[in-house]
């Protein structure tokens, strides 16, 4: 977002922040739902803890593996897992459920979510630039909000109104949101 951004010089503050996942073997139904430490939910909105580790998540699959993370590091496009944050993500999770001491790490894997300061997506038409419109930095539950983001776009784009204020979600909430146009 931030690089189309600067095409038509505004500055989006979103930026790359990579999570590392552990995939486990399977083993007999153990867990039901999804486990999330404190922290890991609040690492999403303070670089400050994300950078002390980040918390764990601990996810049953239906055939009995887990899938174990997550780190939330800020190391610009590099998707590449590396052995600290798989170590400290095992660790963790190993301390809250001893019995994955047990399992093999059968996959292991990066992704990038986009970062945005105050850890809400981007949402709605930009000021200044007609037809531009956002819906961008959803961080990690992009995939979990994509069905109503597409709704509200769609009303956008369709007949220009949302059922709610995209006030707190516009980029003008973030300060020196444009670039110095040039005239080069």
């Amino acid at each position: 977002a931030s690089v189309v951004g600067r095409m038509v010089n505004l500055n989006i503050p979103i930026e790359p922040r990579r999570g590392q996942v552990l995939v486990t073997e399977s083993m007999p139904r153990l867990i039901n739902y999804c486990l999330l430490s404190a922290t890991y939910i609040a690492a999403k909105f303070n670089p400050a803890l994300a950078q002390k580790g980040g918390g764990v998540s601990i996810e049953p699959t239906a055939n009995g593996n887990f899938i174990l993370g997550s780190t939330r590091e800020f190391v610009g496009f590099d998707n590449r897992v590396d052995l600290a944050g798989i170590r400290h993500i095992a660790g963790h999770a190993a301390g809250i459920l001893p019995c994955l001491k047990r399992l093999n790490v059968i996959r292991v894997f990066a992704g990038l979510r986009p970062y945005t300061p105050d850890g809400l997506p981007i949402l709605g038409a930009v000021d200044g630039l007609e037809g531009f419109i956002m819906a961008a930095g959803h961080e990690g539950d992009g995939i979990a909000l994509s069905p109503i983001t597409g709704e509200i776009i769609a009303g956008l784009i369709v007949d220009n109104k949302t059922d709610f204020p995209l006030e707190p979600y516009s980029l003008a909430r973030f300060d020196a949101n444009r670039t110095e146009r040039s005239d080069s």
